[in-house]
């Protein structure tokens, strides 16, 4: 009943329960066009207006945020099921793995996000699918290094020596006894991580190497929207507003997951 109360919590849940009833909860298609009613103000029959081609502003916000929480949750649980094994590996292991595995994951960190997911996007060709693995790329470091840091403290602890003496295997040794002592860091990071893919999404297709038009995605209605902001400024403060609510409400869910797994 606590986490209910909470804003991030809540706005959340309603984006969730949204995209899950986007069919139910949009009023037209959001790709069905009206030229007669191109940029229409909000109104009862378009609740946020219209956009260049008459298409219903709130269906294809309610259909975008489908792509975006696709994207954002696909590719930071894609992110966490390849860093973390990976990270364990390499931090358990030491030596010339450990060295191989955070040379790379070091490579991937050393260009900036963005220009890295559009270089790798630009390879494998624009659209959401290729989009999302490039933001699955783009996030896997974070996992792994953390999952690598929280190793190599945990693997000369007392539990893992007497494990290992035991005759515990190493995987055993990794998946049952160490994993479970360094997951606080990674749930915490997890929401961030999923911020930073919406995010990254949205700019992919801002700069149209994400999802391609006609489909509806929030950073594509922010980048149509441009050629219009004087004349109808509604068209891109709404898909904008969504953008930054659901990044600070991510944000905010990891904060209370880390107080809550100190308190």
């Amino acid at each position: 009943m606590r986490l209910a109360r909470r804003p991030s919590v809540v706005f959340l849940a309603l984006l969730v329960a949204a995209a899950a009833m986007a069919p139910a909860l949009a009023r037209r298609d959001p790709t069905e066009m009206n030229k007669a009613a191109s940029l229409t103000l909000p109104s009862w029959v378009n609740p946020m207006g219209t956009d260049q081609f008459g298409r219903d502003i709130l269906s294809r916000l309610l259909y975008g945020s489908r792509v975006a929480l696709a994207i954002g949750l696909g590719a930071t649980s894609g992110a966490a099921a390849l860093g973390i094994p990976l990270g364990l590996w390499a931090g358990f292991a030491g030596g010339r793995a450990d060295g191989v595995v955070m040379r790379g994951v070091d490579t991937l960190l050393a260009v900036p996000p963005v220009l890295l997911a559009m270089g790798l996007v630009a390879m494998t060709g624009p659209g959401s699918l290729n989009a999302g693995i490039a933001v699955l790329v783009v996030s896997l470091p974070q996992f792994a290094r953390l999952a690598r840091a929280g190793t190599l403290v945990q693997k000369g602890m007392e539990y893992a020596e007497a494990a290992a003496a035991m005759g515990a295997t190493d995987a055993r040794i990794v998946f049952r006894a160490i994993l479970p002592n360094i997951l606080s860091p990674l749930v915490v990071q997890a929401p961030i991580a999923a911020s930073r893919a919406i995010l990254l999404e949205a700019s992919l297709s801002f700069l149209g190497l994400g999802t391609q038009p006609p489909a509806p995605s929030w950073g594509l209605m922010v980048s149509e929207s441009r050629n219009y902001m004087y004349a109808a400024p509604w068209y891109g403060a709404f898909p904008g507003a969504l953008i930054t609510l659901t990044v600070l409400a991510l944000n905010g869910i990891s904060d209370l997951v880390r107080r809550g797994r100190r308190s």
